[in-house]
């Protein structure tokens, strides 16, 4: 998580950037659930993008962890999108990982909902 957290705060930084320099967000404060709105979709297309394309991220193939559906081929978009969208209460509120650490296959609570796994590749 460490590996995708700087590839992540990176990829955040580039996006906000041009918002940033487009609105003078600094001095419209107003414009903040905006910008988070915007940072949140973007946050959002680059995971969903990636766990459809191939089921990983970049610090995911580091790992050698595949994010598979129930016929072990990467997400539908639609999952991919609603993995994101269900894992935040669940990261937010801690219940992700408590659900994982009593899992009976150490699955996440959104992903056993959504009939998802993380599978380690062979090496």
């Amino acid at each position: 998580m460490v590996y995708e957290t700087l590839i992540v705060a990176g990829l955040l930084m580039a996006a906000g950037l041009p918002f940033v320099m487009l609105t003078r967000y600094s001095v419209h404060p107003e414009l903040r659930p905006f910008y988070q709105g915007y940072l949140f979709v973007v946050l959002g297309l680059y995971f969903s993008y990636f766990w459809h394309r191939s089921g990983q991220t970049v610090p995911m193939k580091t790992w050698r962890l595949r994010l598979v559906d129930r016929a072990a081929h990467p997400p539908s978009w639609g999952l991919a999108v609603a993995r994101y969208l269900l894992a935040w209460p669940g990261w937010l509120t801690g219940a992700s990982l408590a659900w994982a650490l009593v899992d009976r296959e150490g699955r996440f609570l959104h992903d056993r909902l959504l009939g998802l796994r993380l599978v380690r590749e062979a090496s």
